[in-house]
């Protein structure tokens, strides 16, 4: 391998995925060697047979990140240019409903595997870092996704998890920037995966819920119904995205938002610091059918009294 090639780490790679999107994009530059990691390697065919180096990698496990990073080390000898942490899961309920061991496996992995393997993978990051201004810079790009703006119903911990990541990236991207390391937000719309299949939910309600009767409006908020009018092609997206960050690799943008409806999010969560809660969350309760619930209970003269 040349020693001008630039080495990028992508995690969650499994064929499909937003992860396979970005190596595949990754791999089309002829001056960046792209090494792909998922939990399974028998699910990233797709990878392989294009000629990229698949690893596994478990990031809730140390065992498992430790045993790549030696990997990894030895294939590039020992000097990473580029992590792109973009593993993810999801558990989608009404918070009322939530599972918390779920919920909390979910974090294992959105936000804990992220900084996990962002540490993990340091020293091979600094082995490239060029502190200062000038020369090269190693990069840590963090998929948060437009999640972690958002408060859409029924994704509270999902949306929970995206936006503690987001403040993690946000102070990573200040600590680690005087020692040469760039850290990219990496705020994801919507976008045509297999991600649903990947969701923890059951895509049902407790019978006793207080739900029941806007069930299925909440079923399309969970299942992602509500999303697929706008969303975006992962593979444009990628290739977006590879752009956006290979336009100056020295010198990434500290946000990137690309995928569907990420602009507009872009432009209404500045809106939002702006205005008071009480004239935005009135969109969102109609997302889900919650304004439709309030209006039927408050015609039958009753309320919710608990669980």
């Amino acid at each position: 391998m040349s020693s001008a090639k630039r080495t990028v780490l992508v995690t969650g790679c499994s064929d499909d995925s937003l992860g396979s999107a970005l190596a595949l994009a990754l791999h089309n530059h002829s001056d960046v060697q792209v090494f792909a990691a998922a939990r399974d390697v028998s699910k990233m065919t797709s990878l392989s047979s294009a000629g990229i180096t698949t690893l596994a990698l478990d990031v809730t496990s140390s065992e498992s990140i430790r045993s790549v990073v030696e990997e990894v080390t030895q294939l590039t000898k020992g000097k990473l240019h580029m992590l792109i942490n973009s593993v993810g899961g999801g558990h989608y309920q009404p918070f009322l409903h939530l599972d918390i061991d779920k919920a909390k496996q979910l974090f294992d992995v959105n936000v804990w595997g992220f900084v996990a393997a962002t540490q993990a993978f340091l020293p091979l990051l600094l082995a490239t870092a060029e502190p200062g201004k000038k020369g090269r810079k190693s990069v840590v790009v963090n998929n948060t996704s437009i999640s972690s703006v958002l408060r859409t119903p029924y994704h509270s911990a999902y949306f929970a998890s995206k936006a503690a990541m987001a403040m993690f990236n946000d102070i990573q991207r200040i600590e680690l920037e005087p020692l040469g390391i760039k850290v990219v937000d990496l705020k994801t719309g919507s976008l045509e995966s297999n991600f649903g299949e990947n969701k923890s939910n059951p895509y049902d309600l407790p019978e006793d819920s207080p739900y029941q009767p806007i069930k299925d409006e909440v079923l399309k908020v969970v299942t992602g119904e509500t999303t697929e009018a706008y969303a975006e092609d992962r593979k444009a997206w990628a290739k977006n995205v590879v752009k956006d960050l290979m336009k100056n690799p020295d010198s990434p943008p500290p946000q990137i938002w690309r995928g569907g409806a990420a602009g507009t999010i872009q432009t209404s969560s500045k809106m939002d610091s702006i205005l008071p809660d009480y004239l935005t969350d009135g969109s969102f309760q109609g997302l889900g059918g919650l304004d439709k619930l309030g209006k039927m209970l408050e015609k039958k003269g009753k309320g919710v009294s608990g669980q």
